[in-house]
């Protein structure tokens, strides 16, 4: 009986030593063991686009006017636009005269529907107006009712809230169908005060 046991044990250990070797087989690697032996593909960070815009990344982004600039502020703020409208606008060579210094009007000196392309294509970099006159907020025009209230009060008979114009801003018309002299002379006068004390509500 001894042989046959020796057998059996040798039999199990043999068995024993294969199972150990096929679980070392199909055990994940140390690299393996940290995400569950699942491979995983390392993507490369995303390639830079660019600006969306290409005019705006050229002439910068459109400034937001404030109603206390000054002239000079307000200039600048323009300039962005100007250039664009001088890069894209059509040439406009000199006219040429007749013999008795009159311009021939033969043909049509400027491209207007070029010049229209350049105001269409460089309104993206004109500047924003102030934020108490911008068409898009919702408070816009009872800012200006404000302004046209504080404007009568100081004799201002003829003025009137405006559309919008093409760059979104109320604006405040005076003198009326008449035009009236004295209500655009007095609502030239005013109408930055009036600005300034319907922005913070003071009442002079």
């Amino acid at each position: 009986m001894t042989p046959i046991i020796h057998r059996s044990l040798t039999a199990a250990a043999g068995a024993l030593a294969l199972l150990a070797a096929l679980t070392a087989c199909a055990a994940p690697s140390a690299d393996q063991a940290g995400d569950g032996g699942i491979a995983t593909l390392e993507t490369a960070a995303p390639t830079p686009t660019e600006a969306a815009d290409p005019l705006v990344a050229k002439y910068g982004e459109p400034v937001r006017l404030r109603l206390d600039m000054s002239d000079e502020e307000e200039a600048d703020a323009w300039k962005p636009r100007d250039r664009c409208l001088a890069d894209h606008s059509p040439a406009t060579p000199d006219a040429p005269t007749g013999g008795d210094g009159d311009a021939v009007t033969g043909g049509v000196a400027e491209d207007l529907a070029g010049f229209a392309e350049a105001e269409a294509l460089c309104q993206r970099v004109a500047p924003l107006p102030p934020w108490e006159l911008d068409a898009q907020n919702p408070d816009a025009l009872r800012f200006a009712q404000r302004v046209v209230d504080c404007l009568h009060e100081r004799g201002v008979r003829e003025v009137e809230i405006t559309e919008p114009d093409a760059f979104g801003r109320i604006n405040l018309a005076f003198g009326g169908e008449a035009n009236d002299a004295t209500s655009i002379s007095l609502g030239m006068q005013y109408v930055d005060a009036c600005m300034v004390s319907a922005s913070d509500g003071s009442t002079e």
